[in-house]
């Protein structure tokens, strides 16, 4: 008789599924996640250093909802970013839509920008302005369901949800790509700059794609395409193989993403100049100069600028030098643009150019709603 083996038993496909709980149960864990999270929100900012505090809502809320709320505040912290928020938030907002809009409608830049608004000045209102504890209303459920209002900050107990294309979804035909660029097409909405890293080490085969890299990143089919198919984030992937290819050469022609209607990518342009280098200085220099440019398009080539000088040491002195003399030689109602260099000096602790700084706050230069001299820590003032 044959003895019995034990051990672990094999799991089935029905016991390794995720299960997730029901729609009404999940509204409730999020709204009191979104309780917690102003909680622990208010304890960093009004009771700092304040364990027993901390304490109190570890009891209330049980350790592992503080550990997810708290890993969501490091997350926002990491990807907090001043210039470029409005591309990186529809950014955000596509690839939320990509893995649960199930049903719900694609909404335009414009169209995101106005209902989340409505829906913040609800939750402020209720929140902030109302004597009486309530829940959301109606109205302020429905908009935080069509911006997907803290879908992405709660994926652990949202279940995937890949919106099918709609019949009448209206957008330019994309190019075709031969091998190796046609395979970005299949990697989807997952931003892990390390696959891109990776593939990059082979320069001698991307680097001679590097033409159709470039047709990619500013392919209109692929950048207004379905968020739900892979496809559509191939100009993402292509835009930052570029970057690690350093190829310095196409900086100008990556201008054009700034022009894109529903931006969701030009903020990432500063990180690719960073890692293309020096070299790809000369077209930032003169972008940035032009005052012509829309501010908040120039800001981001500061930053490309300031990104170049933290990934390559040698040239923080000649960015700072450059990025103070603009400012010096700015004029009075560039106030906008002049602010972003402050901010951006500031965010590189370039000390040296104190004197520039503080000239463009006396000479009124600087846009004050953007960022107030206090704001800049190294300045004696």
């Amino acid at each position: 008789m044959s003895k019995r083996r034990h051990g672990p038993k094999r799991q089935t496909r029905r016991t390794q599924e995720k299960t997730y709980p029901s729609p009404a149960e999940r509204q409730r864990i999020i709204e009191r996640r979104d309780e917690l999270l102003q909680e622990l929100i208010k304890t960093f900012v009004v009771h700092p250093g304040d364990y027993q505090r901390i304490d109190r809502l570890v009891s209330r809320y049980g350790p592992q909802e503080v550990a997810v709320v708290l890993s969501v505040i490091e997350k926002r912290q990491a990807s907090a970013g001043f210039i470029g928020e409005e591309s990186a938030l529809y950014r955000e907002y596509r690839r939320t839509f990509a893995r649960f809009g199930g049903d719900r409608p694609f909404l335009s830049m414009q169209e995101l920008d106005e209902l989340s608004f409505e829906h913040a000045k609800l939750f402020g209102r209720r929140k902030f302005k109302s004597v009486l504890s309530r829940g959301p209303s109606a109205r302020e459920r429905e908009l935080g369901d069509l911006v997907l209002s803290g879908v992405h900050l709660w994926e652990d107990i949202t279940p995937p949800a890949v919106p099918p294309r709609p019949d009448d979804f209206d957008a330019p035909s994309p190019g075709g790509y031969d091998y190796p660029v046609r395979t970005l097409l299949d990697w989807g909405w997952d931003s892990d700059e390390q696959r891109v890293a990776n593939n990059a080490r082979n320069a001698a085969k991307w680097r001679r794609a590097v033409p159709d890299l470039v047709r990619m990143a500013l392919d209109e089919g692929l950048l207004n395409g379905w968020p739900g198919e892979p496809s559509s984030w191939a100009s993402y992937h292509a835009l930052h193989f570029l970057g690690h290819l350093r190829a310095h050469e196409v900086v100008d022609q990556l201008f054009a993403l700034f022009d894109l209607e529903n931006d969701w990518i030009s903020d990432r342009l500063a990180v690719v100049w960073g890692r293309m280098g020096p070299q790809a200085e000369p077209p930032l220099w003169d972008y940035a100069g032009d005052d012509r440019r829309d501010p908040e398009h120039r800001a981001v080539v500061f930053l490309g600028l300031a990104s170049i000088a933290e990934n390559y040491r040698e040239r923080r002195g000649a960015v700072v030098d450059g990025l103070a003399r603009l400012l010096r030689d700015a004029a009075v109602d560039d106030v906008q643009a002049n602010a972003y260099i402050v901010y951006i000096l500031d965010r590189m602790e370039a000390v040296e150019a104190a004197d520039a700084i503080a000239a463009a706050f006396d000479e009124g230069k600087v846009d004050e709603r953007i960022i107030q001299l206090y704001d800049v820590e190294f300045l004696d003032q």
